[in-house]
């Protein structure tokens, strides 16, 4: 089975690398074009870092957030929740069922960011939030920059939850799903210049052409094998 998963990912592979570059590259078109109504997000983007750089990792905090992604995941897969434990630096929670989201959840779902979108949505329901966006894209990007951060640390420490369906399938999957993640939550940050339909839609047109190229590269070098015999 395990053998079967990495072909899966290997063939994979292009697709993120398409989807990825995508979705970069329209991040970075809008970074350089952007006004300076999004300079908050920068902020606290760079501040997070500063305050890593500096100060410490805090790790408590991406702990907790990285077990209750396991919790969330399980709750929404069927499961209950039978033990929840957090450390300094590790936890644990122990559920009545396990899955490949479940266990890869806390790697591609940015926690805090999510709560911060649902609370600034939520308040949107009770009170005018024109004055508060400021504050929310600054929060975005300190929280942001703490997941990618801090879960680039973590996955540099040898991790049990990949070993369960391989690390090569794992990876392949956390890159994807992350891709998926980041361009909704992108899309709901910044609406009025990132649109969801527009980057799935470039990147199934590159995820297309990637594997046009490589499939005329591979009849290429087969023809020119048949050739020499």
């Amino acid at each position: 089975m395990r053998f079967l998963r990495n072909i899966i990912a290997f063939i994979a592979v292009p697709a993120v690398f398409a989807a990825g570059y995508t979705f970069i590259k329209t991040f970075l078109l809008f970074s350089i074009s952007s006004s300076t109504r999004y300079i908050p997000f920068w902020v606290g983007v760079i501040i997070y870092i500063a305050f890593q750089t500096i100060l410490y990792k805090p790790m408590r905090t991406y702990v907790f957030g990285h077990e209750l992604s396991h919790a969330i995941a399980g709750l929404l897969s069927g499961a209950k929740i039978k033990k929840f434990d957090i450390g300094e630096r590790s936890g644990s929670v122990v559920l009545t069922k396990d899955n490949i989201w479940i266990t890869l959840a806390p790697y591609f779902f940015p926690i805090y960011t999510i709560a911060i979108i649902v609370l600034y949505i939520c308040l949107g329901w009770f009170m005018d939030i024109k004055q508060l966006y400021g504050y929310y894209l600054f929060l975005i990007g300190f929280s942001v920059s703490f997941h990618i951060a801090l879960t680039i640390y973590i996955l540099s420490i040898e991790q049990p939850d990949l070993k369960g369906y391989g690390t090569f399938f794992s990876y392949v999957i956390i890159l994807a799903v992350t891709i998926v993640v980041f361009t909704l939550l992108a899309a709901l940050a910044f609406e009025d210049v990132i649109s969801v339909k527009n980057v799935f839609a470039k990147s199934y047109s590159n995820i297309i052409d990637i594997y046009k190229f490589i499939y005329n590269g591979v009849i290429e070098i087969w023809l020119a094998f048949q050739k020499t015999k």
